[in-house]
């Protein structure tokens, strides 16, 4: 699962709604409804701004791509699509650290199923593939256009009953470099690994996908951006999880399951270096009508903070297996292991 986030529009958002028109007419669907025209959702987005520079983004897009084995999980399945977008809208309210739900946001997406061959792409620059030519395989993917501000109308009757008492609405921008900061002109910030990374963990749960470890965003992120030694160790814990999950005798051990997903969290490494993220918080269930209205999703953190003992010896376990070889060579080379 990738979760894009590009950056905003600092005008209307005709342009870009219209362009999503391309596959399918209308269809667009957001945290209450579904089956919207694009007129509508023009209309709304580009009412719901103030006090916003004329430089300042008016609103931001963001992608979410399942890969081609989360979309034969699902089977392509639309309803389940705007079901977890719902779900991921709700996870992109809290980043923010404000205090507000997805029902404080205005935001519209729309469902694609084909995508193209650009310049930018590597078959095009090799000459292997031309502009414009139609990618092969599941290409489904969901486009968010998500206004800056946060929703006026809703804003204007909570300062009405006395339950808001900001005299102007928040800025939501998901572009920000402030993460988590309390003090300040701005507090709260967006933490954009923190969102990547809860991109997968909703999906999974939501959907009962068991993602390996070389799937995820912690592991990619790693390999990107960790040092060599945590990208060496990152490639050894995920040989050696493969094979345990391998062999029938060693899955079914108690909490084997558990510490597994647990060690995909712990080796999470940040961009500088920083310690793993906290997991995210649970996405609330999206306010549609109780037929409609799909599974709570647990919390996505159960299991990779507070593992038993159990888990946590199995853990440190396998770290010792693999840090064995190098504690030996350090040992007979002089320096000891710090």
């Amino acid at each position: 699962m990738v979760a894009k986030v590009s950056a905003g529009g600092g005008g209307s958002c005709k342009g870009l709604a219209d362009y999503l028109e391309k596959e399918t007419k209308g269809e667009w669907f957001n945290q209450r409804q579904a089956g919207i025209e694009a007129r509508p959702v023009v209309d709304h987005l580009d009412a719901n701004r103030r006090n916003l520079g004329q430089e300042e983004a008016k609103f931001y897009q963001l992608v979410l791509s399942p890969s081609d084995k989360e979309l034969a999980h699902i089977g392509s399945d639309e309803a389940k699509l705007q079901a977890y977008t719902r779900a991921m809208m709700e996870q992109y309210a809290q980043n923010f650290n404000k205090g507000i739900t997805s029902q404080d946001l205005v935001w519209y997406a729309k469902i694609e199923d084909r995508r193209h061959y650009s310049h930018q792409d590597r078959f095009v620059q090799t000459g292997e593939m031309a502009p414009g030519q139609a990618k092969g395989g599941r290409n489904t993917h969901v486009h968010v256009l998500v206004s800056r501000t946060e929703d006026l109308d809703r804003f204007k009757a909570g300062r009405q009953r006395g339950e808001i008492t900001r005299k102007h609405p928040l800025k939501l921008s998901p572009v920000t470099n402030h993460r988590h900061t309390e003090g300040g002109a701005v507090k709260g910030g967006f933490d954009r690994v923190q969102f990547k990374g809860a991109a997968e963990q909703v999906f999974d749960q939501q959907f009962g996908y068991r993602r390996a470890i070389t799937e995820t965003f912690a592991y990619a992120n790693t390999l990107a951006h960790g040092s060599e030694y945590e990208r060496q160790k990152m490639r050894r814990a995920a040989h050696e999880l493969a094979a345990r999950q391998a062999k029938p005798a060693q899955v079914q051990q108690p909490g084997l399951d558990a510490s597994v997903e647990s060690l995909k969290t712990s080796l999470a490494v940040a961009p500088s270096g920083e310690p793993p993220r906290p997991a995210v918080t649970p996405a609330l269930k999206p306010q549609q009508s109780e037929t409609d209205r799909p599974a709570p999703i647990e919390n996505p953190a159960k299991g990779a903070t507070h593992l038993s003992p159990a888990q946590q010896e199995l853990i440190r376990r396998l770290l010792a297996e693999q840090e064995e070889p190098r504690r030996q060579t350090l040992k007979r080379s002089g320096p000891k292991l710090t």
